[in-house]
């Protein structure tokens, strides 16, 4: 399988994009770590059965963590860290998608302080925070494999040397357009990928290459509860030349094929799974 010995880092893995993803890399031989907020703690257990069933345990863990704290992100990564010596063993760490995110509206004249703060935090800082953290990690354990006492050298997938590094962010329709009463969520979505650019630039050189993926409305639960009113989805639908939203497969799918060893050349990049609403 394309992903075999591998270990996805998924921010955002309870619910939405993030599980989607998680489902798909898993089906593909991925190993999962899953980091969610503190606020989901209480629904975490239920999740994980009821997406990746009783058995998961050998192959999926999820580790709390509030992406905009430093401290947060360093010790969740540290528990990860000591867990691939154990249960995740040899897999390699080397797919982060950060699919968690933030959104609410209002008009640009009414957007708050602390709601625009909010929006930066979690769409910008909380992607580099754990960005960083994981092309560290992924570095570690590069060099652990040209050691040649390292225990991961006697292993023949990866006795050649690391897989390549993938870092994809979810990013959004939002990051190309000015969507009415998204002021801080277009602003917070576009820095995303001028911070994804910098990633690219900066990292295609030693091993990582990170892109993002813009999609439009999604049907996540969160998305058909949001676009329930018939009248405003038709008047969305017009606005996109598909005439419909995106199916949360369509979007993982995007995020998967942009993790894959093929995808290498790929760096900087954003795909748009919008059914061409931003080119208009």
């Amino acid at each position: 399988m394309a992903f075999s010995n591998r270990l996805a880092i998924i921010a955002g893995g309870l619910g939405g994009l993030g599980t989607e993803t998680g489902k798909l890399l898993r089906q593909q031989g991925s190993k999962l770590a899953l980091l969610y907020a503190p606020f989901e703690a209480s629904r975490r257990d239920k999740i994980i059965e009821e997406t990746y069933g009783s058995a998961s345990a050998a192959d999926v863990a999820a580790y709390e963590c509030d992406i905009t704290s430093e401290k947060s992100v360093r010790q969740a990564f540290l528990s990860l860290r000591e867990q691939m010596m154990q249960s995740f063993s040899p897999a390699f760490p080397s797919i982060l998608v950060n699919a968690a995110g933030y959104v609410t509206t209002a008009p640009f004249e009414d957007t708050l302080p602390e709601e625009t703060q909010k929006h930066l935090n979690v769409n910008i800082l909380g992607p580099m925070l754990v960005s960083q953290a994981f092309a560290k990690l992924y570095w570690n354990q590069a060099a652990r494999l040209q050691d040649p006492a390292a225990e991961q050298k006697s292993h023949s997938a990866v006795a050649c040397g690391p897989p390549p590094g993938r870092i994809v962010s979810l990013s959004s329709q939002a990051a190309h357009v000015a969507l009415p009463d998204h002021g801080a969520y277009c602003a917070s979505k576009a820095g995303l990928m001028g911070l994804t650019n910098c990633m690219a630039a900066e990292w295609g050189k030693r091993g990582i290459t990170a892109n993002t993926v813009s999609p439009t409305v999604s049907l996540t639960p969160l998305g058909k509860k949001a676009w329930a009113n018939e009248k405003q989805r038709k008047a969305m639908f017009d606005q996109i030349p598909t005439g419909r939203f995106a199916e949360p497969l369509e979007i993982a799918e995007a995020i998967v094929f942009l993790c894959q060893d093929s995808s290498g050349m790929i760096n900087g990049a954003d795909i748009r799974v919008d059914g061409g609403f931003t080119i208009q």
